[in-house]
């Protein structure tokens, strides 16, 4: 049985062309604690018809807290259109917590994060709270996007890199004068390797549209990373 609660809008706030951060805060205080990488189901009600539509979202923030932060692909689907729409202080439902990936920093000392477009905000979690627990956890993350501007909170990304987090980004469809002058191409077995070279060391997380994470999976398993050892989590765009 799922468990809605309500939650208010709090926060919106553009990141990138396409992407927006909303922020929802829990109506009666009470927290949630997920583990870092879990997503929520949102829920959107028209008062009018009843109508309910939900979408699942993966959790930015850290746990444990009485809000929960999606960074939101603006495609104008059924319920980002409502989003679209949306005022701080209007009153959703969600549902949480939820999925597989989830960040046991008990058992691991060593990561890879391999993600693409939305997919970046699991990762966020895991960061977010390591940093917030001071947890000197090695994390080498590839960050794979179409264009500089698709960089989803690109300040605070950077500022993993100070931290000592290992962060590549990838620009999938570099432009004359976009004045990127980092990596280009798609996350392949050679680029794990490149930026990665201790990957056998590592546990790898992948999130990303279903393709991504289709050819994220042959790469690892074709460098010799076993398929049961990788944690998935697959998202449309």
């Amino acid at each position: 049985m799922i468990v809605k609660k309500e939650y208010a809008l709090a926060s919106i706030t553009p990141s990138t062309k396409d992407v927006t951060v909303f922020s929802f805060k829990s109506v009666d205080g009470a927290g949630v604690d997920f583990a870092p990488g879990m997503f929520a189901m949102l829920f959107y009600k028209n008062k009018d018809t009843g109508e309910e539509i939900g979408r699942a979202f993966s959790i930015a923030n850290a746990p444990p807290s009485d809000s929960f932060e999606f960074m939101v692909a603006m495609i104008h689907g059924r319920l980002t259109s409502k989003l679209e729409e949306a005022k701080v202080g209007d009153v959703y439902c969600i549902s949480a917590p939820y999925g597989a990936l989830k960040l046991d920093a008990s058992t691991a000392s060593k990561l890879l994060f391999l993600a693409g477009g939305t997919g970046v905000a699991p990762f966020f979690s895991m960061i977010r709270y390591l940093r917030a627990n001071n947890d000197r956890i090695d994390v080498n993350m590839i960050y794979s996007i179409r264009y500089p501007y698709e960089i989803i909170e690109r300040q605070e990304l950077e500022s993993f890199g100070t931290d000592g987090c290992g962060i590549t980004i990838t620009v999938t469809r570099p432009q004359p004068g976009d004045g990127w002058s980092g990596q280009t191409g798609h996350i392949d077995a050679e680029m794990i390797m490149k930026y990665v070279p201790d990957f056998a060391e590592r546990v790898p997380y992948v999130c990303g549209p279903p393709k991504f994470v289709q050819a994220m999976k042959e790469a690892l398993i074709s460098i010799g990373v076993q398929e049961r050892a990788i944690r998935a989590e697959m998202w449309g765009e």
